[in-house]
C-alpha cells in the first residue's frame, strides 16, 4: 500500500502548524505575560512601603517646622550689638544671687562671620556645685542666647568648687536685623 504524497503533506501540515503556532505565538505571549506579572509584583512591593515613606516624610516635615520655630526663637534672642558691659553686670549679679564668688571675668576679643559676631567671655567663679548649676540655669533663662562653649569644674573640698566657663555672647554683625 502506497500512501499518496498529498496525505503525507497533509500529515506534515497538521503536525507542523501547531508547533509553529506554539513557537511563534504562544511562547512569546506567555513570556510577555510572565514579565508583566513580575513587574506588577515588583511595583506592588514598592507600594507597600509607600505609606511608611509618607509617614516618615510627614514626621520630617513636622521636625523641620519645629526646627524653623526654634531657629526663629534663637534669632530673636540675639541682640544687634554685643552689649557686653550690660551682660557682665547681669552675669555678676546672677553669680552672686547663686551664692558664688566671681574671681575674674575677661573678654577675649570679638570674632565673627558674615551675619553674626561672637564675643568670648571667660568667667571664673567659686562656691558650691549647686550654685554653679543654678548659675547655668540662670544663663539659660536670660533673654539672650548665651551658649556655654566650655565648662571646667574643679573640686576644692567637700563643699566648694572652682568653675571656669567660656561663654559666647552672640550678636548681629553690623547691627542690622
Amino acid at each position: 500500500m502506497i500512501i499518496p504524497p498529498r496525505y503525507i503533506v497533509l500529515v506534515c501540515v497538521l503536525i507542523t502548524t501547531p508547533l509553529l503556532v506554539w513557537a511563534t505565538v504562544y511562547r512569546p505571549t506567555n513570556q510577555a505575560v510572565e514579565d508583566v506579572a513580575h513587574e506588577i509584583r515588583t511595583r506592588t512591593k514598592r507600594l507597600t512601603n509607600f505609606s511608611e515613606i509618607n509617614r516618615q516624610y510627614r514626621q520630617m516635615q513636622a521636625a523641620m517646622g519645629d526646627i524653623e520655630k526654634s531657629t526663629e526663637v534663637a534669632k530673636s534672642m540675639v541682640p544687634q550689638q554685643h552689649q557686653a558691659e550690660q551682660w557682665l553686670g547681669e552675669a555678676s549679679l546672677a553669680a552672686e544671687t547663686s551664692g558664688l564668688v566671681v574671681r575674674s571675668v575677661t573678654i577675649a576679643g570679638s570674632h565673627g562671620g558674615e551675619e553674626y559676631g561672637v564675643l568670648p567671655v571667660n568667667m571664673e567663679v567659686s562656691g558650691s556645685f549647686a550654685g554653679v548649676y543654678d548659675l547655668i540655669q540662670r544663663f539659660e533663662r536670660m533673654d539672650r542666647f548665651i551658649p556655654i562653649h566650655r565648662l571646667n569644674i574643679r573640686r576644692i573640698d567637700d563643699s566648694e568648687v572652682d568653675a571656669t566657663m567660656v561663654l559666647h555672647l552672640i550678636f548681629e554683625e553690623g547691627g542690622v536685623r
